[in-house]
């Protein structure tokens, strides 16, 4: 059995992950927000949690706004006064050590005294602090509760809060629709992450129907304002042409933004487009020089396709070792074509010293991600004990894995497995069904392999054999692979 190991690279696809967002310094504006990791495409929404920045917009309340924040004995004598800007500033100058000794109790105390006479911004920084645990235990709930508070209070960030936590249950109920419409809240106040949050609703049909215009509409106004993660997913609808005009020099524009604030996706996006003369002049150079980019931020992604830039001398020279050791650290990190990559290479020699354990090392991991082929090769490696301990038993359910994916090499060998007995029971018919749908998909050597065990059966077993295969082809149509 041959061991076909092509490499594969793709656009990274569509939304930010689940994670939550840490103190943003001084204006708390979306600009200084820690970038996201973007996923492959599946039902998740832009999901981390936006905390209080280091400095809350004054109130109108005087006279405060004329006493410099480092005037600390007039700040703590308008505080104790009752003056809500006061109380915020001292807050403020607390929690970062400003002309006063650093305590975050103390912090916590005066934001909390505000947000008890209701000022929005008080309650949205007592419920980030609720939220890190930082000058009082971590509370969830607490955290929850103010920030509902602050959100109906107009807080725009802690509107965009209350929907990832409506959006993942977080202190509330899951409530897709709940989550839009505090999305909508925060987005309609110019916040760039909760305009990037409804184009998700949008894009997903997440509690709201599903509008692929609005969600360009949306992503694009927090693109505008900078947000390097919605430049990214404009640039990927463009891309796509996902629900508009497919425009490979608008996807670029935006991706070239969002690489400018050193977004490692948009990086390889860029690198990827190079490679491919997709709205530029193919151009591999410039293709490795955006993937060593993305590769030198930890993307997966870009150290396996530079790889396969130095393994082929593609816009760099050639160096088998380069191309080992980029793929290594890309398969380290889950890349699956950087896995299989390893798997074959390890298994022929090529550019490293044979090694079966290496090769059935990354072909484990790699069949993990379930790729059918490789599925199919990890099933191969059991039968044949080739860097693993030999097992039929092993085989048989990674070939039925395979199988059960349209894989005809799969499917005539779990037939053999089947007909032989080995690591299950003999059984003629089951044997017989998965060869004849190996011989359907057009695998060369079943046929053979059917006149072999034909003789050993019944009409009716060869019967019941074929409908259990016609009822395999109903139910995965379209599922043939080699």
């Amino acid at each position: 059995m041959q061991f076909v190991l092509p490499f594969g690279g793709g656009l990274v696809s569509d939304y930010p992950t689940n994670r939550e967002l840490t103190f943003p310094c001084d204006d708390g504006s979306p600009k200084d927000l820690p970038s996201l990791r973007i996923a492959h495409m599946i039902m998740r929404l832009i999901a981390f949690l936006l905390l209080a920045p280091a400095c809350l917009a004054q109130t109108n309340e005087s006279p405060s706004a004329s006493t410099p924040p480092n005037d600390i004995p007039a700040l703590t004598a308008q505080a104790n006064q009752g003056n809500i800007d006061a109380q915020l500033k001292i807050a403020d100058a607390y929690l970062r050590g400003a002309g006063v000794t650093q305590n975050d109790k103390e912090g916590f105390r005066w934001f909390l005294v505000a947000a008890e006479k209701g000022n929005a911004d008080a309650q949205y920084g007592v419920g980030s602090l609720y939220a890190i645990g930082r000058g009082v235990s971590r509370d969830d709930a607490e955290a929850a509760k103010w920030f509902l508070k602050a959100a109906e209070n107009g807080n725009a960030k802690a509107q965009y809060n209350m929907g990832v936590r409506c959006a993942y249950g977080r202190g509330f109920p899951k409530d897709d629709q709940q989550a839009a419409f505090w999305f909508r809240k925060s987005a309609e106040q110019g916040l760039a992450v909760g305009q990037a949050g409804l184009a998700a609703g949008y894009a997903l049909g997440l509690g709201i129907p599903q509008d692929k215009a609005e969600a360009l509409k949306w992503y694009t106004k927090a693109a505008e304002q900078g947000f390097a993660d919605a430049q990214l997913q404009v640039g990927l609808i463009f891309y796509k042409g996902d629900g508009t005009v497919l425009n490979y020099q608008q996807a670029l524009v935006w991706f070239q933004k969002a690489a400018t604030q050193k977004n490692a996706d948009a990086e390889f996006n860029l690198g990827l487009m190079y490679e491919h003369g997709q709205g530029v002049q193919a151009d591999f150079s410039k293709a490795a020089e955006y993937y060593e980019l993305a590769a030198a931020q930890g993307s997966a992604t870009g150290l396996s396709n530079l790889g396969s830039l130095y393994q082929h001398g593609t816009g760099v020279p050639q160096d088998m070792q380069k191309a080992v050791q980029l793929f290594t650290m890309a398969a380290e990190k889950g890349s699956f074509p950087a896995q299989r990559f390893l798997a074959g290479a390890y298994l022929t020699g090529n550019g490293v010293q044979k090694d079966s354990a290496q090769a059935a090392k990354w072909m484990q991991l790699a069949a993990a991600q379930g790729d059918a082929e490789t599925e199919c090769n990890l099933a191969i490696l059991y039968q044949t004990g080739a860097g693993l301990p030999q097992s039929y038993e092993d085989a048989l359910a990674w070939y039925r894995k395979s199988a059960e994916q349209g894989y005809v090499t799969a499917q005539h060998n779990l037939g053999a497995l089947y007909g032989n007995g080995q690591g299950i029971t003999k059984n003629l018919i089951e044997g017989y069904k998965w060869l004849s749908l190996a011989e359907q998909g057009g695998y060369k050597d079943t046929q053979h392999a059917l006149e072999l065990l034909k003789p050993q059966m019944t009409s009716e077993q060869v019967a019941e054999a074929q409908r259990s295969a016609e009822a395999w082809n109903t139910a995965h149509p379209h599922t043939k692979s080699k």
